[in-house]
């Protein structure tokens, strides 16, 4: 897990230093990317990728806390709001929290599904992939292949990021399967 963040720190940095185009190329795009870094990571001593991704972590913090909120920096998509950047980067980790079942009290939990719902919701209009799905009372009304589901929210988050594995309920990765997601 180290592993791949620290890959995602090498990103945020190029960004930064405005250095995208110097960055190995690997195929597959963003995934062949990351499994690239994973890959040389593997060779390191762990505390070695811990101390590297807690070193870029720092560095790249430090210096979108100088920018501000409302810069935009360079990115593979061209200049983007770090605003977005920041959302982006915050579901990633919670994404990656769940896949280490990071604990978190109730209250903690409920807040985070508040906005990672609405996050993806914005991401999946942002990537041309828009989600046909209200959010009520706690739930979600999505609307898929003429059908109408009702979905808590880690149902439609583990349905948004195509991880029906992070779901505890049987039933909940079932209904994910049957919509599609494949994880």
């Amino acid at each position: 897990m180290v592993a791949h963040l620290s890959t995602d720190e090498v990103y945020n940095q190029a960004c930064l230093d405005d250095t995208l185009d110097r960055l190995p190329s690997a195929s597959g795009g963003l995934t062949g990317w990351n499994a690239r870094g994973v890959r040389v990571r593997r060779a390191m001593p762990p505390l070695e990728v811990l101390q590297e991704w807690e070193a870029r972590q720092e560095r790249v913090r430090r210096a979108w806390g100088a920018l501000g909120l409302d810069a935009r920096i360079q990115t593979s998509v061209g200049p983007y709001p770090l605003r977005l950047e920041i959302w982006h980067l915050a579901q990633e980790y919670a994404i990656h929290g769940d896949d280490i079942e990071v604990v978190m009290t109730a209250r903690e939990r409920q807040a985070q599904l508040r906005w990672r719902v609405a996050f993806g919701l914005f991401a999946a209009h942002e990537e041309g992939e828009a989600v046909d799905a209200e959010v009520e009372h706690g739930r979600v009304r999505l609307r898929h292949a003429r059908r109408q589901y009702d979905l808590d929210f880690e149902t439609f988050i583990a349905y948004l990021t195509n991880r029906p594995q992070q779901l505890k309920d049987p039933a909940g990765r079932r209904l994910l399967r049957q919509l599609g997601v494949s994880g």
